[in-house]
């Protein structure tokens, strides 16, 4: 997988350019793997963006696809195309007790589609090595998830996908990076691929893409496998909040 080559090279966002409501998509952007302006964009143009960068899988990028499709598409011609500037206005993808979304502000209807720094830089500080395991962002998502109000079933499922997809498109091998990671971790989070990818919406540099293909089913089955975690981390008390 080639990322970043040199008919991608990275171009920040200007006022008309996309703006979805999360910095894998406005990232793509960026790079020009999906229109710059953000509109019209197909369902296959969408589909083969995240696969061939996020190394999502066939059936669950046409899910994720189609799901945007299904919230905020409009027919052109023959066909079904986004717009990611409505998806973003429609933001009932975010959430309370986001990673790094502030949470919804009184009077809205939906959580704010930028990246909140101080969230951003608190996410970082979970961990005081250059990186992050999986049990640092479980961590990181129950204080987080404290301070917010409860999350629906579904909201909760999303937000443990969304960690688990942090971590295993951008995780790297423990002994490729510094920083022992936590017992049992095989895979450990950079710390600077976050602060690009989430603070600047870029593609971070050094990373050549997921180590492997993630799909639909193996998502389902990391999430139980977080559940798990976070409810062992909380009955022990080894998280403050």
């Amino acid at each position: 997988m080639t990322i970043n080559d040199d008919s991608h090279t990275y171009a920040p966002a200007t006022p008309g350019d996309s703006r979805s409501p999360c910095p894998a998509l406005n990232a793509l952007a960026n790079h020009g793997y999906l229109p710059r302006d953000g509109r019209n964009l197909t369902v296959t143009q969408l589909v083969s963006a995240i696969r061939h960068v996020y190394g999502i899988s066939l059936p669950f990028a046409t899910v994720l696809a189609a799901g945007g499709v299904a919230k905020c598409g409009h027919r052109d011609g023959l066909g079904l195309v986004l717009d990611l500037h409505e998806l973003a206005k429609h933001n009932a993808v975010e959430h309370d007790g986001s990673l790094v979304h502030a949470d919804t502000a009184p009077g809205d209807v939906y959580a704010p589609t930028t990246v909140d720094p101080v969230l951003l830089r608190h996410l970082l500080e979970t961990s005081t090595t250059d990186s992050l395991t999986r049990r640092d962002l479980c961590r990181a998502q129950l204080t987080r998830q404290a301070a917010s109000r409860p999350l629906s079933s579904a909201q909760s499922f999303v937000s443990k996908g969304e960690l688990d997809l942090i971590y295993q498109v951008f995780g790297i091998r423990s002994s490729e990076h510094t920083g022992p990671p936590a017992e049992g971790d095989e895979l450990v989070v950079p710390k600077s691929f976050l602060r690009e990818w989430l603070g600047d919406e870029k593609l971070p540099e050094g990373w050549n893409g997921p180590l492997r293909d993630v799909g639909l089913l193996e998502l389902i089955g990391q999430v139980r496998e977080i559940e798990k975690v976070e409810a062992e981390m909380a009955a022990s008390g080894k998280v403050t909040f």
